[in-house]
């Protein structure tokens, strides 16, 4: 977390429109009931997604929410005795673009204070980034939903030089990473089972290819990104 005086009063509530529409109706809200987060007030995490609430249950084992719905109007897919089943989600919708703007927004809280640091060599433009969080723009920027694990073996976390801090961090579902593609810095963000990468300083999606070399299979987002997926 950045400390005071990075971030305006106006822009952080600009932030906070999309922040909490992120935690509350996207299913990165989904995954933070399941993850058995306890918000700031000290209450049980909740969101809600295409008609289901979802509860998050602290004291109770991993994976264990508690789940709320009008089931006559949700798909789900049930074993034939009935006994386990799967609920399925639209990918694409309108949390596509407050989730592209949050992966922005941590990618920028990350590496400006290192841009302005006496010392650094890193020489990034992050001003269409800056732009997009607040509004400025209108145009989509695009960001890859990440469909298997196997992409964080070619990674370094941006916490490894703390490993304890690490440790912990990785135990409440969460881990971030920076790779440079052809001169740009790529944030990877995992939380829970989702896990999505950005491009920071442009829409550009050329760097898609380091995912494809990688045989990471892959899905754009928002839609008119979902032909550029393997």
């Amino acid at each position: 977390m950045l400390g005071k005086g990075w971030i305006c009063d106006n822009c952080n509530n600009e932030f906070s429109k999309f922040e909490s529409r992120v935690i509350y109706s996207s299913i990165l809200g989904a995954e933070r009931c399941r993850l058995g987060v306890t918000t700031k007030r000290r209450r049980p995490a909740h969101s809600k997604t295409h008609g289901i609430s979802w509860f998050a249950k602290p004291s109770s084992p991993p994976n264990i929410v508690e789940v709320e719905a009008d089931w006559s109007q949700i798909p789900v897919l049930l074993s034939a005795d009935r006994s386990t089943g799967k609920m399925v989600f639209r990918l694409h919708d309108d949390t596509n673009f407050d989730i592209s703007k949050l992966l922005l927004k941590i990618g920028v809280e990350i590496i400006t204070p290192i841009l302005i640091a006496p010392e650094s060599t890193m020489n990034y433009d992050l001003s269409d980034a800056k732009k997009h969080l607040l509004g400025k723009t209108s145009e989509v920027w695009p960001y890859f939903l990440l469909r298997d694990a196997s992409v964080e073996n070619r990674l370094v976390s941006v916490l490894s030089c703390v490993p304890e801090e690490h440790e912990y961090i990785r135990s409440l579902g969460f881990d971030i990473f920076l790779h440079e593609v052809n001169d740009e810095p790529i944030l990877f963000f995992i939380y829970g089972e989702f896990r999505g990468a950005i491009c920071l300083t442009s829409r550009n999606t050329k760097w898609r290819e380091i995912l494809l070399e990688w045989k990471v299979p892959h899905v754009g987002c928002p839609l008119v990104y979902a032909d550029l997926s393997a």
